[in-house]
């Protein structure tokens, strides 16, 4: 037997409903569905499916079941057809249950449990919906900037003024009829009225203000100045320039530091692999380290670096500027995590790097892949160089995720952390819970660096 429906709703609530959500379903329909008709087509079939069956729902119920009848209509299965003149062009490009699932939270304003129940899946199939609909960052992660983006577009769309539709039919009961002349009628009109005629005053007040300045004999003045004859005289011939702009000068290039030295540059786009390899040089006999003796064996200095005619850079800068974006942009990821290393350990890395290129291919690939069967967060981790690779995964899930404007005095504690420091930091991401790690983080960066050691300890036997 399944339960009795409750009461029918009153056609009153449901029209409320509706009304309420409207501006978000318009927005959503059409991002959805790709085309303006096909939105609103399904926006009037849904409004009527959900008027006849809100009855079996409680009105909690009502927003996750609305949504849910709308995602079945047809048209919101189209696959993605943004054009520029779309509306939220960067979320109506993502495939269909991808582009469904950022709508949801976005526009429908749906949490994650009422999302994937009007999706029919797990809220952890959801939350993987979500993650996969966001580009990577250069470190591989989901981009929260683009997320950021849409959302600020969505917020935008939403906050536009709409031009009033027709309301949708709702099953109800005969409206009583309305007199030809209501009271709040005729007050409206006579209040129209009197604005229009205030307005007219307005007008005229400047009107006579203007005619009065020109006719007072400083108006006539200030008007005759206007129209004196105006002084003209030909300009000095102009001076030969300093200088002129030179395409091919590296010093004008606004990649100009990454340009001037493509081995270094070279040895960053390898740096998490030589990091790696560092490390185990520094612990051979770890478990993971690589055998390979030219690798562990000890350093040569690195090779001083060819220098580079004219020529050679105006080439490099001419195939530099020819690369897509996302290729430059890593690479000046690449370039910023070497610069930010220390000086030691860039003599480190390029040492690595000239016993590297000495290593046989077939060894070059069995170290790489071992490289690559690491876990991602420990691969990530060996951008920040050799000393703080190796104890990246212990603390990453303390300053993974942390602000921008943390990162540079968070490295600098990191990189000043001896073993007891790290040891205290782990501890510490194991007993916080995630939403609690940002206080946390706050508080580290105002300790004393002097104090720091004493207060991680304190809040770890605490």
């Amino acid at each position: 037997m399944t339960p009795a429906a409750s009461d029918t709703p009153s056609p009153a609530a449901v029209t409320a409903f509706l009304r309420g959500i409207d501006r978000r379903a318009r927005l959503f329909a059409e991002v959805q569905a790709g085309d303006e008709a096909s939105a609103r087509h399904a926006l009037a079939v849904v409004a009527r499916v959900f008027a006849s069956e809100a009855g079996q729902w409680p009105i909690a119920e009502w927003p996750r079941q609305y949504w849910r009848l709308l995602l079945a209509a047809p048209s919101m299965r189209k696959p993605p057809v943004a054009g520029p003149a779309a509306r939220l062009p960067g979320i109506a490009r993502l495939p269909v249950e991808a582009r469904a699932a950022v709508l949801l939270h976005l526009v429908a304003a749906l949490d994650d449990a009422d999302a994937a129940g009007a999706l029919g899946i797990g809220t952890a199939a959801y939350q993987a919906r979500i993650r996969d609909a966001l580009p990577l960052d250069a470190l591989d992660q989901p981009d929260v900037d683009v997320w950021r983006a849409w959302r600020a577009a969505a917020e935008r769309e939403l906050a536009q003024p709409t031009e009033p539709e027709a309301p949708t039919a709702v099953p109800a009961r005969p409206a009583p009829q309305v007199r030809a002349h209501s009271p709040s009628v005729d007050v409206d009109t006579r209040h129209r009225h009197r604005l229009r005629w205030l307005w007219i005053g307005v007008a005229l007040c400047v009107v006579a203000m203007v005619a009065t300045f020109f006719l007072h004999p400083r108006g006539r003045e200030v008007l005759g100045q206007w129209r004196a004859e105006i002084k003209r005289e030909p300009l000095d011939a102009a001076a030969s320039p300093r200088a002129r702009f030179d395409a091919d000068d590296l010093a004008l290039h606004p990649d100009r530091e990454l340009l001037a030295a493509p081995g270094e540059l070279a040895i960053a786009r390898q740096l998490p692999l030589l990091a790696w390899l560092g490390d185990a040089a520094d612990d051979a006999k770890a478990a993971d380290a690589p055998r390979l003796p030219v690798v562990i064996a000890p350093l040569d200095a690195p090779p001083a670096a060819p220098s580079a005619d004219a020529g050679d850079i105006a080439r490099r800068m001419r195939g530099w500027d020819a690369l897509p974006p996302k290729q430059r942009a890593l690479q000046r990821a690449a370039w910023a995590a070497w610069r930010a290393l220390q000086p030691a350990e860039r003599v480190l890395l390029r040492a690595i790097a000239a016993r590297w290129q000495r290593v046989g291919s077939e060894d070059q690939d069995a170290l790489r892949m071992r490289f690559r069967a690491l876990p991602a967060d420990a691969r990530q981790g060996w951008w920040l160089g050799p000393k703080m690779g190796r104890d990246w995964p212990r603390v990453a899930p303390l300053f993974a995720f942390a602000p921008e404007a943390q990162r540079v005095p968070l490295l600098a504690l990191l990189r000043a952390a001896d073993a007891v420091d790290i040891d205290a930091l782990e501890r510490l991401a194991q007993i916080t819970p995630p939403e609690e790690r940002d206080a946390l983080r706050l508080d580290l960066l105002r300790v004393p660096a002097a104090e720091r050691r004493a207060w991680m300890l304190a809040k770890v036997q605490g």
